[in-house]
């Protein structure tokens, strides 16, 4: 069976220069020629079209460096969206009031960061906005009275609850809810959610739907002890293909910013038409609304075009042989299983710039059974609780470099090995096979995950 790689790293690099030996070498980091430079350095650009020059101040919210000036027009007024900051109604700005009542932030902004992500687990306990939690129980059940998502903020009278937290013995994350309202009902738990950072989500739509399912292997046919799958969702009345958020629970970019307008701002369009409130909470019935939908179509149109349009940075790589040889560790120890190296993507008539693009997510937008030490107790969808959409990597080093950046779902890692050693279920082997590595291997791993 041809490697993961087979498309691009031995094109580029074993075809053209004859630099690498054969993959899946064990991780030997001493079978790549020790004269690459960076001049030698011919990867193909990470979001092919939509790549940009690395800029630190804001690597995650720039745009497209050839965009045309019609498309900087539809991209910017995005922007202003995004960025600005929503009152409740009436506002003093049409355009910009609905909030609320019950949400967690006022701005898109607050939680998703120009540079790396907003503060999640901080000292004393305190929880950050980046850091938001999903409420059910293990059979997809949501609290009758909360609903499915805690909301941490109001603009009248006391949120739904705040949430405190501390590590356990194990350096697990436990978390403590204070309610303003009744109890969480019997068998329900937080189901913590870290908000990514928003790099390269438009690529991401316009993979198409059967290259995604390529890669599914349900029932581990390959007997690779990998078993992604497709998460399946109904959404107005058809099924579609989950592809964003730590479960996959939405199909496109317009279904994740409307979701994310109302569970996080309190905000209706029209995919979802009604407030945050379930039928035992009045607050949202008894204070005006910013308009039916508060957001609208061409509203939530700029914000995907915005989105869609942010560019990727370009791959930071101080030492070319390092790089080539953290990319063969990589895949050798069996990371590229579930972190597929590139996708392409489809035909887009809106996009023509962003059409048959070869780019490196390190995703394969599958769910993967991460074992219980992983679970949150929470199912969403048909996503068991300890099943997880598989996150890009790409920008992962500029969201370390940081002070205060967490990963996983729930923040428990404070850094990439961390992250990586918490890894069970499906990625065990992995796991064990990046504790074998000796120290210089797993140096050489890390230092090619932080120029991804």
């Amino acid at each position: 069976m041809p490697t993961i790689y087979s498309q691009t790293y031995f094109v580029f690099l074993f075809i053209m220069y004859g630099l690498l030996s054969a993959c899946g070498a064990g991780g030997n980091a001493s079978n790549v020629d020790k004269t690459i430079t960076l001049d030698d350095f011919i990867w193909p650009p990470v979001a092919g079209n939509a790549t940009a020059p690395f800029n630190s101040a804001f690597p995650f919210l720039q745009f497209i460096p050839t965009l045309d000036l019609t498309q900087l027009k539809t991209a910017s007024q995005g922007r202003e969206f995004f960025i600005g900051r929503w009152t409740a109604a009436p506002g003093p700005r049409t355009l910009f009031d609905g909030l609320g009542p019950l949400s967690i932030a006022s701005a898109c902004a607050d939680c998703h960061l120009s540079a790396g992500r907003a503060a999640s687990l901080q000292a004393n306990g305190q929880i950050g906005v980046g850091l938001l939690f999903r409420l059910g129980d293990t059979q997809g059940n949501l609290d009758p009275y909360y609903g499915g998502q805690l909301q941490t903020a109001a603009t009248i009278g006391l949120s739904e609850g705040q949430v405190s937290w501390s590590f356990n013995d194990s350096d697990q994350p436990i978390f403590t809810l204070l309610t303003h309202g009744p109890a969480l009902a019997q068998g329900i738990h937080l189901g913590p959610r870290l908000s990514p950072q928003l790099v390269g989500i438009g690529l991401l739509d316009l993979v198409p739907p059967e290259e995604i399912l390529n890669l599914e292997d349900p029932d581990d046919q390959n007997a690779d002890g990998i078993s992604g799958r497709a998460h399946w969702l109904e959404v107005e009345g058809q099924l579609m293909l989950g592809r964003f958020g730590w479960k996959a629970m939405q199909p496109t970019l317009r279904h994740q910013s409307a979701g994310a307008m109302q569970q996080d701002m309190g905000l209706t369009t029209s995919i979802n038409p009604t407030e945050p409130c379930t039928m035992q909470q009045t607050v949202c019935a008894e204070q005006p609304n910013g308009g039916t939908p508060e957001v609208s179509d061409n509203t939530l149109a700029a914000v995907n075009d915005f989105l869609t349009l942010l560019a990727v940075p370009e791959r930071r790589v101080q030492n070319a042989q390092q790089f080539n040889q953290g990319a063969d560790i990589f895949e050798s120890i069996g990371c590229a299983h579930c972190h597929q190296p590139t996708l392409t993507t489809g035909q887009s008539k809106k996009y023509p710039l962003l059409s048959h693009q070869l780019i490196y997510a390190y995703t394969d937008l599958l769910l993967h059974d991460l074992g219980e030490a992983l679970s949150d107790n929470v199912r969403e969808g048909d996503a068991d609780p300890s099943e997880w959409r598989t996150p890009p990597l790409w920008g992962l080093g500029l969201v370390e470099a940081v002070p205060g950046s967490r990963f996983l779902h729930d923040g428990r890692a404070q850094t990439l090995e961390q992250a990586i050693l918490w890894h069970g279920g499906e990625a065990l082997q992995s796991q064990q096979k990046f504790k074998a590595l000796t120290a210089a291997q797993q140096h050489i791993l890390l230092a090619f995950l932080r120029a991804i």
